[in-house]
């Protein structure tokens, strides 16, 4: 899913960093320890112990989920263990486990569009909001069975040389060929694609969702020569530095580094991003009980949520976390309100009924 690569990209950025000498080993290993990407050996079942909360990630074959940031913080206040263990936290996987009688997760790693397929087949609980506090989440991302952990934004990227200095309207001008010749990156795994598309051909970004799967595909179809597809952060990366592509849809977090190793030269706008939520789902009948929502009441304070920006970008979905940031910092965030209101919220409901159909329809219409 979109958020298990863009966690995973981050995790690409920190091992980049580290190699070119940005950050010291120290901070590396940190990096890792809060996106979890350490590999981690488990043998046998993992059985969630008394006082103890089991929690899942993507990211690989096997990592650890957010220790550093949010399991020994809570760790440290509660008493409580928390054991993050790497998995494939998927929607089949999780049926399969809880069918089995013998569910050993407490709460995954998952887009916000997973909510609605899961909470569907009964796999999930609705949130208990007498824990988990609303008031520290944005309305656009409050759900019965959960609210946003962190966020994430595929914002239209753009090369100054290629614009000639020009800054493009957000994605108005993905498709405005004219006054910004060149080609336009576009994602492979959809999210951000087709909404470029659409408002590039004229769609208001309040009459964006639900997406004109018909009307892009045929605009895709029409100018198929000028898209480069990514499915990677680093691939998408490259597509700028090479200087392949004049502008398009990538992560904020890529486009901030391109912006820093370019000293500017290659940027981004705010204006028209796809922000989006990552959410924490917890499954029925989990072994930790009703401890798994302090648990993630916990990952709400602003203090665990500004750690995971500094160290790799990830968006706070507390709006009290972005509030208290440096400008450096106010940058980068896509949650940070002058930023957010910029950008056009995720129709998580939509993607949730759409995705794999039009996932894999657009997936062959770029292979022609």
């Amino acid at each position: 899913m979109t958020a298990s690569r863009y966690r995973a990209d981050l995790a690409a950025i920190a091992a980049e960093r580290f190699a070119d000498g940005h950050i010291d080993r120290r901070s590396f290993l940190a990096a890792l320890g809060t996106l979890g990407v350490v590999p981690l050996l488990v043998s046998g079942p993992a059985k969630a112990a008394a006082q103890e909360i089991v929690v899942v990630n993507f990211g690989g074959d096997a990592v650890p989920a957010w220790g550093k940031a949010w399991g020994e913080p809570f760790s440290k206040d509660s008493g409580i263990k928390v054991t993050v263990l790497g998995a494939e936290p998927t929607p089949g996987a999780i049926k399969a486990m809880i069918d089995s009688g013998n569910v050993v997760w407490d709460c995954t790693d998952a887009d916000g569009f997973y909510l609605p397929i899961l909470s569907k087949q009964g796999l999930i609980q609705p949130y208990d909001y007498t824990k988990v506090d609303k008031a520290k989440v944005r309305p656009e991302f409050t759900f019965e069975y959960g609210c946003a952990a962190y966020m994430y934004s595929t914002v239209n990227a753009f090369s100054l040389e290629k614009t000639g200095g020009k800054t493009p309207n957000g994605f108005k001008d993905y498709l405005n060929f004219k006054d910004f010749p060149g080609k336009r990156a576009i994602y492979k795994w959809l999210v951000g694609s087709l909404e470029a598309v659409l408002i590039g051909s004229g769609v208001e970004p309040d009459k964006l969702y639900p997406l004109d799967v018909k009307k892009a595909f045929a605009i895709i179809k029409d100018n198929r020569d000028q898209f480069l597809l990514w499915g990677g952060g680093a691939e998408s990366q490259q597509l700028f530095r090479d200087g392949e592509v004049a502008m398009g849809p990538i992560w904020c977090t890529r486009a901030s580094v391109l912006d820093r190793d370019s000293g500017g030269k290659i940027t981004w706008t705010w204006d028209h991003g796809i922000v989006a939520p990552g959410v924490l789902p917890v499954l029925v009948k989990n072994p930790a009980g009703a401890a798994v929502f302090d648990f993630i009441a916990s990952t709400q304070t602003p203090a665990r949520q500004v750690e995971l920006l500094k160290l790799l970008g990830n968006g706070p979905a507390n709006p009290a976390a972005s509030a208290s940031l440096t400008p450096e910092l106010q940058k980068i965030d896509c949650g940070y309100e002058p930023n957010f209101k910029r950008q056009i919220p995720i129709d998580s409901a939509w993607y949730a009924e759409n995705y794999d159909t039009v996932q894999n329809d657009f997936l062959d219409l770029m292979a022609g």
